[in-house]
């Protein structure tokens, strides 16, 4: 899902063509983006099938929950049982299709863990490139890379059960279709990035679910602009007001621990978030 960021994309679809499980269904959610929903890009192929579709979209923010749930909703329409969220700014490496599959596949067959599962692949940066016509070299992204903070280092094949589900980034994950459909998609409520990977992740908690790191499956972020402090400071507030409506708590996530201390926004002395009156 995106607005713009065509490079991105179509790294990405470079990424999926060298992978050694191509997928079946590539969903591409364009939020505002002409150029993408009129088809003027070439992320067609034949070796799987491609949709582009447009969410409505607002343009003071990007409705990324609701482009995740529309972008599932098609997938599994063709018939998608395992569903891999990619950003759009994420190359998947050349296994991280067939390492979430086999993931899922043993758990099916052990049972263990249960309940709906969140399996999340390490993320690694990549570094700006030197010369953006020529791309990233694909087989060797991984030496180019960092690994981002949180993320463990684990062996091709193997998986970790943590419960620490408040890190649970939505850049490159999976699950299956029934549990998607079981724990109700995220909630379209909060509009832009923030606050709704957790509130997925915290679903998935209280329906007696796990977040599973699976080696092998990593992914390539490609550098971004990053959102100013008067961005974060907008989806700050407005994610709160919807964290209170449906928890009835305010929310606690480093995230915004960390906007709080680089004095982006503020707590009262309640602890509460406020939000600035309309002028």
């Amino acid at each position: 899902m995106t607005r713009g960021h065509h490079e991105h994309l179509l790294a990405q679809v470079d990424g999926l063509s060298v992978g050694s499980a191509p997928p079946a269904v590539h969903v591409v959610m364009s939020m505002g983006d002409r150029d993408l929903t009129r088809g003027r890009l070439p992320l067609g192929t034949d070796r799987w099938t491609t949709i582009v579709k447009p969410v409505a979209t607002d343009r003071r923010a990007l409705p990324y929950a609701a482009a995740r749930n529309r972008a599932a909703e098609l997938a599994m329409a063709e018939g998608a049982d395992v569903l891999v969220f990619v950003d759009a700014a994420v190359i998947p490496g050349p296994r991280t299709l067939e390492r979430f599959v086999a993931a899922i596949t043993d758990q099916q067959q052990s049972g263990s863990p249960s309940g709906p599962v969140l399996w999340s692949a390490p993320v690694l940066r990549l570094p700006a490139l030197e010369d953006p016509a020529r791309g990233y070299p694909l087989r060797q992204m991984h030496e180019l890379s960092l690994r981002a903070p949180g993320a463990p280092a684990l062996a091709p094949g193997e998986t970790r059960v943590t419960d620490r589900l408040h890190l649970f980034a939505p850049t490159c994950f999976a699950l299956t279709a029934e549990d998607f459909r079981e724990v109700g998609g995220f909630c379209a409520d909060y509009v832009g990035p923030g606050l709704e990977a957790y509130d997925f992740a915290r679903v998935v908690d209280r329906a007696g679910g796990s977040l599973v790191w699976v080696g092998g499956a990593e992914a390539y972020r490609q550098p971004t602009e990053p959102l100013t402090p008067e961005q974060e400071a907008k989806y700050a507030r407005a994610h709160a007001v919807v964290w209170r409506e449906r928890w009835g708590s305010e929310p606690d996530h480093p995230w915004l621990t960390r906007l709080v201390a680089e004095g982006v926004v503020k707590r009262d002395a309640s602890g509460r978030i406020p939000v600035p009156a309309r002028r």
